[in-house]
């Protein structure tokens, strides 16, 4: 594991026609060193990797064969004992805030099959709706619905950070919004059944860089794809290096945004160099450890999430599931 070299990133707020964020996080420092926690065991509990860091617990546990045995891949209570969830929106109160998610269930969900869980998390401004659609670019529940639970997220006040407040206020409200993901996410796993190894955290522009803090927070989620994204979190917190999968506009190509695909780069082990990968404009970055490849997608536009982006997003996501 390679260690990032500190850096602080010039802020800049830049507005995109959809209204969100553009801006870098400022105050980044530390020696951006990333312990690897735990992904769980069979049967245990996921490792925290540093104080701070939040994960979940497995249920998985041996299966015997007759050539011995094989360790089956944790799975969530859900799997055991689970009630199940019914599909649309849930609410609930957290630090005196309504809060809401909205669950999309694959076709076919039964507690005895383990399920990979995808978060989908909207750019500030946005709302649950921007990934809850069924048709055009942005349709993940359609590229979802044979493969995996779809946990569509939703910011206080519609915004992952909120530009017009303090940046003093910043860590605080990051803090806020991690606990409404474990919360989210204790949920989902005591009543559905989810494969432990196989959670992870997609989004665009401001979801795309929470998306990076939960990569960095914590240690159960396997992999982000992201785009427009800049880095939120303080890397001398991250307990976790996630896979990656990034992709920027040409138009759009700010120091942010590079320092933002530079540290998971960076972090993951890998060198500045690359080979093509699919789909096209992609490449995956050489030297990376076997666990956590990086892909870097340049498209021609400015900040949208491209036509390619949702079925790259899983063709990346599925090769971490275990079958």
């Amino acid at each position: 594991m390679k260690f990032v070299v500190a850096r602080v990133v010039a802020a800049a707020l830049l507005l995109s026609a959809c209204g969100d964020e553009a801006a870098t996080s400022a105050g980044i420092g530390g020696s951006g060193g990333v312990a690897a926690g735990g992904r769980g065991g069979a049967g245990g509990a996921a490792g925290t990797g540093a104080s701070g860091g939040l994960g979940g617990s497995g249920a998985g546990g041996v299966a015997e064969g007759g050539g011995g045995s094989r360790v089956e891949p944790p799975t969530s209570q859900g799997c055991v004992d689970g009630q199940g969830l019914a599909e649309g929106e849930h609410s609930f109160m957290l630090e005196d805030r309504a809060r809401r998610y909205v669950l999309r269930l694959p076709l076919g969900y039964t507690k005895d099959k383990s399920w990979p869980l995808v978060l989908a998390l909207h750019g500030n401004g946005g709302s649950v709706s921007y990934w809850d659609v069924t048709s055009g670019e942005r349709n993940i529940r359609g590229v979802l619905e044979n493969e995996a639970i779809l946990v569509i997220a939703e910011a206080i006040d519609g915004a992952w950070r909120d530009y017009d407040m303090p940046p003093e206020s910043w860590p605080a409200r990051m803090e806020s919004e991690l606990l409404y993901f474990e919360q989210v996410l204790s949920q989902v796993r005591a009543d559905l059944c989810i494969k432990e190894d196989a959670i992870f955290s997609m989004g665009f522009s401001g979801g795309g860089s929470f998306s990076g803090v939960l990569g960095c927070r914590r240690s159960d989620i396997r992999a982000i794809a992201v785009g427009g994204s800049v880095i939120y979190f303080d890397e001398a917190d991250c307990i976790n290096s996630p896979a990656a999968w990034i992709t920027i506009g040409s138009q759009e190509l700010t120091p942010d945004r590079e320092a933002f695909r530079d540290y998971f780069r960076d972090s993951a082990g890998c060198s500045a160099s690359s080979v093509n990968a699919e789909p096209s404009p992609c490449v995956a970055y050489d030297d990376c450890a076997s666990a956590t490849p990086v892909h870097y997608c340049e498209h021609p536009d400015g900040h949208i999430w491209p036509a390619f982006g949702s079925e790259a997003m899983w063709a990346f996501f599925s090769q971490f599931v275990a079958r």
